[in-house]
């Protein structure tokens, strides 16, 4: 390998803080991805990857790719997995790995399909994932963990809107995966194989799509296609807006302590224009605070690494020191979620007789006034339904409840904290599992042969139907999973005798339904 030393060179820009210094070791071409871990900080350029062991001091660079045209090749996605590297091309079924930092490359895309490209990598539970396009069949995929050389579809409950896919990211419980439009992502619940395909603020955008995510513990920031800004608290279940709208070409986010930062791109229809953003994490209701302005220049990547901010572009690599910017600094994996004055440890809901309890734990209440709880049934619009006053100046735990004695059959429940600078801090968001009684019900009643169960849920949860008949005994027992919303069900009579019974249906975490049926 040929060692390559760091040597800056400053490059001046007109807009505040606009000090960049360029890698003049690394060609002034195209880096088009980064990618660090502890041990190591990885950029892909053209058919090889450039390596630094101490946090972009010093690089060296990697073999050539095999098959890889010189002229051609992009190494788009970059990461380590269990001591190896993976890496993909733009082009088709362009995958491969080294085990030895680089001095050899193996091809490893067997089992993927021969039409996807490579979009993303996440690990997750301890295996490796990939996001793809172009692919009709197969839209993610895990990597075998045992060979870790041919590839596993993991797309159960993806349907053909999941086809094209741009990014894929991970929290400590869940997992997301970004489309390429329609505000559509997917979904992987905690402990679940099976993805829910959702859509951002719960509505289709045919013109909205994921160019970007970044993870801050388990709170996650999403750079939309149209500008937007979002920020999920639950894992990736529900986003919201944050910031203001820029008008962007392309979008992509890092994560500091204190701040998300991005880099916007701009086409005057002559010549491209990279803008740098920073977003306070106090403060997410303002417009960003832009930066950094540098003409001529297409930003492709940005990272965060040895405290400074790394921008990987058309014109090489460059970085600048995040003590350029305002009390930002890179972020500090063990202080868990995002940064506010106020935490919130816990907010959780429960069935009681009068109503839906909401309880929920805060820490560090200085500046706190009241809690004002709010209630949506589709996680986007949001009402007051209360408010209480908080305890006032502590640091340690504290613990409230507020009961919804006027439930909704499903609603999303939040708390919004208000503090004297006048800001409001949210919850995360905690979804009623009660249903209402009136909703359940059986047809046709009496029945013959089968009756129909209309059993309504408001999340995803296994749940055990149990017949009995008059004298109490148990005559019939059924299994299923049921899914968020009205879930229909059929229960087969024919070999029971006429008379009255009984049907009980219990869910997890949700009050337990019983009604008589009669069978002639």
């Amino acid at each position: 390998m040929k060692y390559l030393w760091l040597l800056p060179a400053l490059l001046l820009f007109n807009a505040s803080y606009a000090q960049w210094t360029r890698v003049q070791q690394l060609p002034s071409s195209n880096i088009f991805c980064l990618f660090h871990n502890d041990a190591v900080f990885l950029a892909g350029g053209t058919n090889v990857v450039y390596i630094s062991s101490n946090k972009g001091q010093t690089w060296t660079t990697s073999a050539p790719l095999p098959g890889f045209s010189p002229v051609t090749s992009i190494v788009s996605n970059l990461i380590v997995y269990k001591g190896e590297w993976y890496l993909s091309g733009i082009r088709k079924n362009q995958i491969f790995k080294t085990s030895d930092s680089g001095l050899h490359w193996q091809s490893v895309n067997a089992g993927m399909d021969t039409a996807a490209s490579v979009t993303d990598f996440c690990t997750f539970n301890g295996n490796l994932f990939a996001s793809t396009e172009g692919s009709a069949a197969q839209a993610i995929y895990t990597l075998d963990p045992v060979s870790k050389d041919h590839w596993i579809p993991f797309s159960n409950g993806l349907s053909g809107i999941s086809s094209n896919l741009n990014a894929i990211i991970a929290t400590s419980t869940s997992m997301v995966a970004g489309a390429t439009a329609n505000g559509l992502y997917d979904y992987l619940a905690p402990h679940s194989t099976d993805w829910e395909e959702r859509f951002l603020l719960n509505q289709i955008s045919p013109t909205e799509a994921v160019y970007d995510m970044t993870v801050s513990g388990d709170s996650l920031f999403l750079a939309g296609k149209t500008g937007k800004f979002y920020m999920s608290t639950d894992g990736g279940l529900n986003w919201r807006l944050i910031g203001g709208r820029l008008v962007s070409g392309a979008t992509f986010l890092a994560n500091a302590e204190q701040a998300l930062i991005s880099s916007r791109y701009i086409f005057d229809g002559v010549s491209n224009t990279t803008e740098f953003y920073y977003l306070r994490k106090d403060s997410l209701t303002e417009f960003p605070h832009r930066f950094s302005t540098v003409a001529g220049h297409f930003t492709w990547k940005i990272d965060i690494v040895g405290g400074a901010l790394w921008d990987a572009s058309d014109g090489g690599l460059f970085f600048m020191p995040l003590s350029n910017l305002p009390g930002i600094t890179e972020f500090d994996e063990g202080n868990g979620n995002v940064l506010l004055p106020l935490r919130f440890l816990s907010v959780n809901t429960a069935c009681t007789g009068s109503g839906v309890r909401i309880a929920w734990k805060t820490a560090e209440e200085q500046g706190s006034i009241r809690f004002v709880i709010e209630r949506s049934n589709d996680s986007v619009h949001w009402n007051e339904i209360g408010s209480q006053p908080a305890a006032g100046g502590k640091a340690d735990e504290t613990s409230y409840t507020f009961t919804d004695s006027q439930p909704l059959q499903f609603a999303y429940y939040r708390i919004a904290e208000h503090s004297i600078d006048g800001k409001i801090h949210y919850s995360v968001l905690s979804r009623s599992n009660c249903m209402v009684q009136s909703a359940f019900n059986a047809w046709p009643n009496p029945a013959k042969d089968q009756v129909y169960l209309r059993i309504p849920s408001g999340t995803a949860s296994m749940a055990t139907i149990r017949l009995y008949n008059s004298n109490g005994a148990l005559v019939k027992i059924k299994e299923l999973k049921l899914q968020i919303g009205i879930n229909l069900v059929d229960v087969d009579l024919h070999l029971l005798p006429g008379g009255i019974y009984s049907v009980n249906v219990s869910a997890e975490g949700a009050a337990t339904k019983t009604m008589q049926i009669v069978k002639h």
